[in-house]
């Protein structure tokens, strides 16, 4: 399935975007009537089991456990019992685990108190808890997903038919999961390690000012699902060796890491989310400024950028949108109207009848505090939006920017000035809308020609042609199809090894091939392709299940293939898309979605003038551009003269010495440097196999072509370890730096200094933030 993208985007479619044990002990009733009976709730705790850690209920939903909230202290095997709380608050209240360092145990490794924190959590009533419910929790707190929706997101996600509450531990012993759940223990244990060292990144960025741990725990975790795929691979590939601390420092699970210079924005934003107060968008568009959008599309790795502003025309007093797109030039860059109609048009069925309207069809007023869209005046297209505001003076500019390409071509540290103003935006639909795409094209789809004879190839200005998937060897193969019926399979696959061998119909999503698979009697499955380009291989797995049906909808028949709650919010799967949709329409099936009826968020913030103004001057669009590296840098034996003569042959004229590194942050893969007058500075980050920070030595001299960086640490067995890491410029610009390094350990500063001193020799990138 295809989805159309517009360069030139009006507003609306620029802004969218286990049960426990208990026991009754006693019972009264309070003044109010409601039930305050007293109960006993027994449950496990693990990771491995964990024997003497704190667990409550988290009456507030702070994720923490609280002076006057009912707590125990887990027992061997896990096993907790909670007393003298209510059947109320087992219902409504999430379960918290805290980990009390030097004292409890995981019994994955007996008699070894562990010495570095987490906290676990898990739904209301669950009688298990563990990094598996900690993620189930994270998707109900953070998504608003309801406990089944959440179990449901997590197992899909997981890759496994097995309920991810369950007790992994005790699973051992069933005979026909028993694999399944070690598999799902090897998971719990990288992710518990993942947490781990994320925590001790966060509290080594923040330091005194502090984190709550409900945004921690939120940063974690949403970490960790961002990167549960990675987790799935390193443990299937890890074998005998297994370890999950290893693991969890690899380079391969580098991305389950949070980035220490982006932790205090990440923060600063869910403070800013929490304190934003209502807004009046209607007054902003009537007798403001305006309300500015940023968005951006990607093509073979390049970016082109625009922006939008929704205000009243001087002249007509109507509301509309202009919109803006940057413009290369030889005397350079600049940002110029783009008044050129749109061919892109979506299709609404109502009243019957397929009726498509440009994209920039709309009419925008405003009701009250918000703003009402419809388009070309069908009222099946009615849609509310309002809006939440914060203050944005002192923020990040490109922390605001993250869900867009604008941050490859911001300049770095750019903050928001006094009068900066940003919006989350709710959307409000009135209706449910089932929606087709058109691209409206003259002759190609792409850079494809039309054709009815060649597979997946595209037959018409729609450009929007679901194709058949058969037998590969077969006529049909690829073809347009012109019936839903050729959509639908009387038998699932088994173990297919490309989606190209599932019937059914492709559709987008994160950073994976997705196929729907129809299957006779209502039962529709998403498998995912991925590629692992190192290996070669290519896995199928299904990854979720939901349902289809026929529909008839004024007359016209249609299939809706429900998206499950896993999916959406997935890549270019909207969180309020409900349905993919199937229709035949000028003699072709044609791909579309349902839309929800109801209130929908959205991620991404929209500007005031002052905020936008403030975006625009730290924009440069040439910096998104990646500078070359050193070819003769790469050397895991190197001498300081191998780095002289690789800077020979690819330094560049200018020297490190020419560069204000003064009050500067640079960003290498696991930490960062910050540079401060007087030959001192900070690295926070990675340090051998934990996370802390470093105070460092540096020089820079204006003559010298290299950095030098000193700095003491002690190894893995408590001696004296000397770090000098030496640093030479071959390109740069105002985001980043390509430079050549010469990294050395020594047991003291003499060996560092000794002729021939060996180290390690490396090509990188380096960023300023």
């Amino acid at each position: 399935m295809q989805r159309h993208y517009s360069t030139k985007t009006a507003l609306l479619a620029a802004i969218l975007a286990a049960t426990g044990c208990s026991s009754n002990s006693d019972s009264r009733d309070d003044d109010s009537g409601s039930s305050t009976t007293g109960t006993e709730f027994s449950g496990k705790v693990a990771d491995g089991y964990l024997a003497g850690a704190r667990v409550c209920l988290d009456l507030n939903s702070n994720n923490a456990c609280d002076d006057g909230e009912p707590s125990t202290v887990s027992a061997s095997g896990g096993a907790f019992t909670l007393e003298g709380v209510t059947q109320e608050q087992l219902e409504s209240s999430p379960i918290v685990v805290e980990i009390i360092v030097g004292e409890t145990v995981d019994e994955d490794e007996p008699g070894v108190a562990i010495s570095k924190t987490y906290t676990l959590s898990a739904p209301a009533g669950s009688a298990f808890v563990s990094p598996l419910t900690t993620m189930v929790q994270n998707e109900i707190k953070e998504k608003g997903m309801s406990p089944d929706e959440a179990k449901a997101s997590i197992k899909a996600r997981l890759g496994t038919d097995v309920d991810p509450s369950a007790d992994y531990v005790a699973g051992a012993s069933d005979e026909a999961n028993a694999d399944e759940y070690a598999r799902l223990h090897k998971v719990a244990q990288v992710t518990r390690a993942v947490m781990q060292q994320n925590r001790e990144l966060v509290n080594e960025v923040v330091g005194e000012t502090g984190v709550t741990e409900d945004d921690l725990m939120a940063l974690i975790i949403n970490q960790v699902l961002d990167a549960l795929d990675d987790i799935k691979n390193a443990v299937d590939g890890a074998g005998d060796g297994f370890d999950a601390d290893d693991l969890a420092g690899s380079d391969e699970l580098a991305g389950t890491r949070l980035d220490p210079s982006e932790v205090e924005n990440d923060i600063q934003q869910r403070r800013d989310n929490r304190e934003a107060v209502a807004a009046n968008l209607g007054a902003l568009i009537t007798g403001g400024d305006g309300l500015y959008f940023f968005e951006s599309d990607e093509y073979s790795d390049v970016a082109e950028f625009f922006y939008g502003h929704v205000s009243v025309d001087s002249e007509s007093g109507n509301i509309g949108v202009d919109n803006y797109m940057w413009e290369n030039g030889l005397g350079g860059g600049s940002w110029v109207l783009d008044d050129s109609e749109s061919t892109e048009q979506d299709c609404y069925l109502t009243g019957g009848n397929w009726v498509c309207v440009s994209e920039d069809a709309e009419t925008i007023t405003v009701d009250g505090n918000r703003i009402r869209i419809l388009r070309s005046d069908l009222a099946v297209t009615e849609e509310f939006i309002s809006g939440v505001e914060a203050n944005l003076n002192g923020r990040s500019v490109s922390a605001y920017l993250r869900d867009s390409a604008y941050p490859l071509a911001l300049t770095p540290g750019a903050v928001f000035g006094e009068g900066a103003k940003g919006y989350k935006l709710t959307f409000t639909r009135t209706n449910e809308q089932y929606r087709l795409w058109k691209e409206n094209a003259e002759t190609y789809c792409g850079e494809s020609a039309f054709s009815t004879t060649e597979p997946w190839t595209n037959t018409d200005a729609w450009c929007n042609n679901i194709f058949m998937s058969w037998d590969q060897g077969s006529e049909s193969h690829g073809m347009a199809a012109t019936s839903l019926a050729q959509l639908v399979t009387s038998s699932a696959a088994s173990e297919p090894a490309s989606v190209n061998d599932i019937i059914g119909f492709d559709v987008y999503g994160h950073d994976s091939r997705f196929r729907a698979e129809l299957v006779s009697g209502g039962i529709v499955s998403y498998w995912k392709e991925d590629y692992n380009n190192d290996l070669g291989t290519t896995v199928v797995e299904r990854a979720s299940v939901s349902t289809w049906s026929y529909r008839d909808i004024g007359g016209v028949t249609v299939i809706r293939a429900e998206i499950p709650q896993d999916l959406r919010g997935q890549g270019d799967i909207d969180r309020d898309d409900a349905a993919f949709l199937l229709a035949v329409v000028d003699g072709y099936v044609r791909g579309g979605e349902v839309l929800m009826a109801g209130a929908a968020n959205d991620d991404q913030w929209v500007f005031n003038d002052a905020a936008a103004t403030a975006i625009k001057n730290a924009f440069d669009e040439s910096l998104q551009y990646p500078l070359g590296l050193c070819e003769s840098a790469d050397n895991e034996e190197a001498t300081l003269t191998d780095f002289t003569t690789a800077m020979s042959n690819c330094g560049t004229e200018e020297t490190m010495g020419a560069l204000d590194l003064i009050d500067k942050k640079l960003k290498i893969e696991d930490g960062v440097f910050s540079f401060s007058s007087g030959g001192a500075g900070e690295y926070t980050g990675r340090v051998n196999d934990s996370y802390g920070t470093l105070s460092f030595s540096w020089s820079n001299p204006a003559e010298s072509n290299a950095l030098v960086i000193n700095a003491q640490t002690t190894d893995d067995a408590g001696a004296a370890l000397f770090l000098r890491l030496t640093v030479g410029l071959v390109q740069g610009n105002a985001r980043a730096l390509s430079l050549v390094t010469f990294s050395q350990e020594e047991s003291s500063s003499a060996a560092l200094d000794a002729e021939g001193a060996s180290g390690e020799l490396r090509a990188e990138h380096w960023e300023f933030r």
